[in-house]
């Protein structure tokens, strides 16, 4: 699980019932009407927008963001450069009985076993890791436009109750009640986009954005292996990829594995 994810959206959920129960009673702020018309409304609004294959695989992708998901560069680094040395040492043919830690890695290495040339390597991992881009970031732009359309919905309902109330004018006793349901809808509506959709997306493309750079590790160290370079040259041009703390964790087991060794 993703304690950042959790603890994150109960503070959120807490405060705000903290805030109501302080001055009112919670069932005051719960109306299903208020919520059909927003979850339906921005959900139905979406299904308009795009297509309903690509709106149920986004709304399926917004649920991962409670589970862990752990990209290890230098992880990753330290497999590259261990296949690098069974190239080195056994020929290309030596990754076959290699395990990958990926899908993405498996297809980098099955090419350099198969002697493809650099550039045929490049070509098709570089499609491969536009195409997984591209579907992460249409998942992305589902949700950044569900963020957008519901507190939209929201202002729909508030005006909905508005007219409900006006046409009530009768009953004096029946606006301020009436008025509070109104407004519901445009709180649930901020509250969806702001402490769910909204995060949602960010925290996707957060995670695209370390995925893509994980592939374009592995597709630096595949084009070594197939130009047959030194795994210490392959080390440092991967090493140009990583943010410093990384490259300082890299050297730390690199040291700690000599003095293992």
């Amino acid at each position: 699980m993703d304690l950042g994810t959790i603890i994150g959206i109960v503070v959120g959920l807490l405060l705000v019932l903290v805030s109501i129960l302080l001055k009112a009673s919670l069932l005051a702020f719960f109306d299903v009407s208020s919520i059909l018309i927003v979850v339906g409304g921005t959900i139905s609004a979406t299904l308009v927008a795009f297509p309903m294959k690509s709106v149920m695989g986004a709304m399926k992708a917004s649920i991962s963001i409670f589970f862990q998901h752990s990209i290890d560069h230098v992880g990753t680094v330290r497999e590259i450069l261990k296949a690098s040395d069974e190239v080195r040492r056994n020929g290309p043919l030596a990754l076959e009985k290699f395990k990958a830690g990926n899908q993405f890695m498996k297809t980098a290495f099955d090419l350099v076993a198969d002697g493809m040339n650099v550039d045929t390597i490049r070509d098709v991992l570089t499609i491969e890791l536009e195409a997984t881009i591209s579907r992460h970031e249409e998942v992305v732009k589902i949700l950044e436009k569900m963020a957008d359309l519901a507190p939209a919905w929201g202002m729909i309902g508030t005006l909905i109750g508005l007219v409900i109330m006006l046409l009530n004018l009768s009953d004096p006793s029946a606006i301020g009640p009436a008025m509070a349901v109104a407004l519901l809808t445009t709180l649930y509506g901020a509250l969806w986009a702001n402490l769910l959709l909204s995060p949602s997306a960010a925290k996707l493309e957060e995670r695209s954005e370390r995925e893509a750079q994980d592939h374009r590790l592995i597709l630096e160290g595949a084009l070594g292996m197939a130009r047959n370079e030194n795994p210490r040259a392959i080390q440092q041009r991967l090493v140009g990829f990583m943010p410093s703390e990384d490259r300082a964790e890299l050297q730390s087991k690199a040291r700690a594995k000599k003095k293992g060794g």
